[in-house]
């Protein structure tokens, strides 16, 4: 009987936790020197391999050109976001509770949301201004949300439908036709996030038709329980 996919996630995180077992994993350990042990099932089509096919993936090479003001505020909503998750899931994979599938998407998460960060800063800068970085920034958690990993995935799930609700809020509200791509791309990378850990946390993978959208407001709002 063939392997799943999860049992071959999990040799793979093995040998990745030998590449490095007390750093984040950067792209070039995740998806090449790390897969050494899992280079037969890449050659196969397996999820490991998509994996590997969409890590090319690139924003609009599109100049921003000048954004408005109302751009720009989207762009530092969504950076403080992005702030945020960055910490979660370095928080999260320091933790050590995470096993298997959930360990390597948890990875692949940090590394996603590091790239979401560095575009929406560069439009920032583009535009003149500083982009907000993480000392800027004090995030908190409610207790205990470390300590199994239950915890982590469904604080995972929080953050990630506050994301998710804070793009879809920016997509229907930006005028940028090239920051909506990347948005709009972005959006799409944080549905799958959402989905992945649900999946984890023992809920659906999916199940609204619609999900929530928040405003510019709402999502600020929602930061507010986690950064200062």
């Amino acid at each position: 009987m063939a392997q799943s996919a999860y049992a071959v996630l999990g040799h793979v995180v093995t040998n990745l936790c030998i590449v490095a077992p007390m750093d984040t994993l950067t792209r070039s350990q995740l998806f090449s020197s790390g897969l050494r042990g899992g280079a037969a099932l890449l050659a196969t089509g397996s999820v490991l391999g998509a994996l590997a096919d969409t890590a090319g993936a690139t924003p609009p090479a599109a100049a921003l050109g000048v954004l408005g003001a109302g751009d720009l505020a989207y762009t530092r909503l969504l950076i403080a976001v992005e702030l945020l998750t960055i910490d979660f899931y370095t928080h999260a994979i320091g933790s050590k509770h995470l096993r298997l599938g959930t360990l390597a998407d948890a990875n692949v998460a940090l590394i996603n949301e590091t790239e979401h960060y560095t575009y929406l800063a560069g439009a920032i800068t583009g535009a003149g201004g500083t982009p907000l970085s993480a000392a800027d920034i004090s995030f908190s958690y409610p207790a205990g949300s470390f300590f199994t990993a239950g915890s982590v995935t469904g604080l995972a799930v929080l953050l990630e439908l506050l994301s998710l609700g804070a793009y879809l809020g920016a997509a229907g509200n930006l005028t940028s036709p090239v920051l909506q791509t990347a948005v709009a791309q972005i959006t799409a990378n944080e549905a799958q996030h959402l989905s992945a850990f649900s999946n984890h946390s023992g809920d659906p993978a999916f199940h609204e038709a619609f999900p929530d959208v928040l405003t510019i407001a709402e999502a600020s709002d929602a930061l507010d329980a986690y950064t200062s």
